[in-house]
Formats: structure tokens, sequence, C-alpha cells
């Protein structure tokens, strides 16, 4: 193994084969610990709406990594549960500036 170099020419690396199983679907990826809890990573938020049924009323939709093609990739999440997503709920409300924010309770 030592006459192998770790470093390899971009030359030498091949497109990886396509998976040939029909209907095939991956394993949703596992949750990540952050401060002694279990969450799950947020690829990107798409929306948000006030929904006053609830307490606080403040819900943003949002899109799970690596959930794609399963029923479970998009939901509703309230917005005191995105509190290590704050760089993802700013960069949504720069993006759409109209759309109901924290502003909202006041």
């Amino acid at each position: 193994m030592q006459s192998i170099h770790s470093v390899f020419h971009v030359s030498q690396l091949e497109v990886a084969p396509p998976n040939t199983i029909p209907d095939q679907i991956n394993p949703p990826p596992p949750p990540v610990e952050v401060d002694s809890e279990i969450e799950y990573k947020i690829t990107q938020i798409l929306n948000s709406k006030m929904d006053y049924r609830r307490r606080p009323p403040l819900m943003y939709y949002i899109q799970w990594a690596g959930y794609k093609g399963i029923a479970d990739e998009y939901s509703w999440l309230n917005a005191w549960e995105l509190n290590n997503a704050v760089e993802l709920v700013q960069d949504f409300h720069v993006q759409y500036p109209n759309k109901p924010g924290l502003y909202c309770y006041y």
C-alpha cells in the first residue's frame, strides 16, 4: 500500500454507474446531534404563514435534506423549532421580505 499515491489526476476519475435497481429509494440521512438534542438538516425554507390556531402562530414550510421523492420531504414547522437554522430563516426573509416573519408578533 505504500506504493499507492493518495492523490489522483482528474483524468483517472470516472462517472459512477447509474443505479440499475428500479424503484430503489435510499434511506433518508440520519439525524445529527446539536447541543445534545437530535435534529434533522433542512435544505431550504420555501414559505411562511401565520396560523393563528397555533401558539406561536408563525409557521415555515421547509424542505428536509436527503428526503427527495419521499412523502416526508416537505413539512410546516413552528418558528421556534428553527432555533438552529437562523441563517436559513434570515436568507429566506432577505429573499422574500414581504412574507410573514418574527416582526408579525409586535
